[in-house]
């Protein structure tokens, strides 16, 4: 089993949990998001193990060294601006709304400028490592946090205060079609098997189908949890009066006797690792596009100049744009990235082809 390509997953399912995706998807609780889930396990899955056994004809090689033998300097180039913007994008949203969810949750005193400059400092000091030590930091967050994310799932769904009719209720519209955005957002929960274009340099051997086996059970859990457990607690109107369902349902939570009692504490806490290492992973595979990009010898200047203009847009956009223009922004990111990916994976595919062509 390649526990890389899991942790890629699992991190992006995570991080899909607290931000963007269950306020999209609830919004749409009427109108086809049932459905959307259902269909998306299949395209994104399909999606996924399409990428996987394309790329793997390109055993420890990213994407900058695959454009390297296959096509000419300019439109590699052009190829790897376009694909870091995406990635750049990702991350930044991620920060983004984050740092609006600890400012209202946890310190609304401590401004939001000031969170942001925390998390891109953060961040830029694990995005210029190599790319195995990425990957350590992300296994290590894992282990640690994982067990009580999922603590905090299993306390959820046993609440005696979780309404299943709620849930019944909202599954009656099973049969809705669904809307592109909602489905957009749905997909998003595979979207971590795109980081392999950089993560593949770590993968010596092909990518065996158990690993399809465990990202197929894993995404059916984390959508219908992502989903249902915030209608649960909110009941099916109620859960859409929020911006973050999650994080206002981990408030629900309790733990009488344990160290921490408000679960929303030990929930943040542990997701800030969580959000810095999935904004690490994206920012990470931006900073390598670019470092491929680069006609000339990739200096340490360069990389200060990129990790100063990472830093300063998001730090500069926290002040200027509101929590409600993020989620707009973050909607409409989801399809243009649902969109994208589909081409990506069309395009690997079709790189792959041309590479077995020519052997």
């Amino acid at each position: 089993m390649n526990r890389y390509l899991l942790y890629l997953l699992l991190v992006n399912m995570l991080t899909n949990i607290v931000v963007y995706v269950p306020k999209i998807l609830i919004d749409y609780k009427y109108d086809g998001a049932v459905s959307a889930i259902l269909i998306a396990i299949p395209i994104g899955l399909f999606l996924c193990i399409v990428f996987c056994k394309s790329i793997s004809a390109f055993p420890e090689q990213g994407l900058p060294e695959i454009l390297d033998q296959l096509l000419n300097r300019k439109i590699k180039n052009i190829i790897l601006f376009i694909f870091s913007g995406f990635w750049y994008f990702a991350g930044f949203l991620t920060l983004i709304g984050f740092t609006d969810i600890i400012n209202r949750f946890i310190n609304p005193e401590m401004s939001k400028v000031s969170l942001a400059v925390l998390f891109a400092i953060a961040t830029c000091f694990i995005i210029q490592l190599p790319t195995e030590k990425v990957m350590y930091i992300v296994e290590i967050i894992l282990v640690l946090n994982v067990p009580f994310v999922f603590f905090i799932v299993f306390k959820a769904l046993t609440n005696e205060y979780f309404s299943w009719n709620s849930v019944f209720e909202v599954g009656t519209h099973l049969f809705s079609w669904p809307s592109f955005k909602a489905l957009s957002a749905a997909t998003y929960t595979f979207s971590g098997y795109m980081n392999v274009l950089i993560m593949n340099r770590l993968f010596r051997q092909k990518i065996k189908g158990i690993n399809f086996i465990v990202i197929g059970f894993l995404s059916i859990f984390n959508m219908f949890t992502t989903f249902f457990i915030p209608i649960g607690f909110h009941g099916a109107d109620g859960a859409q009066e929020y911006l973050y369902p999650w994080t206002t349902t981990a408030d629900c939570l309790r733990i009488p006797y344990g160290p921490i009692e408000r679960v929303i504490f030990l929930f943040l806490m542990l997701y800030i690792g969580i959000t810095v290492v999935s904004a690490a992973i994206h920012w990470h595979v931006a900073f390598e596009f670019l470092k491929g990009a680069s006609s000339k010898k990739f200096t340490k200047k360069k990389a200060l100049l990129i990790l100063i203009i990472f830093s300063c847009a998001t730090i500069i956009s926290e002040m200027k744009i509101t929590a409600v223009q993020t989620m707009f922004l973050s909607t409409y990111w989801l399809i243009l990235r649902f969109i994208f990916e589909i081409c990506v994976v069309t395009f690997v595919f079709f790189l792959a082809r041309r590479k077995k062509n020519e052997t």
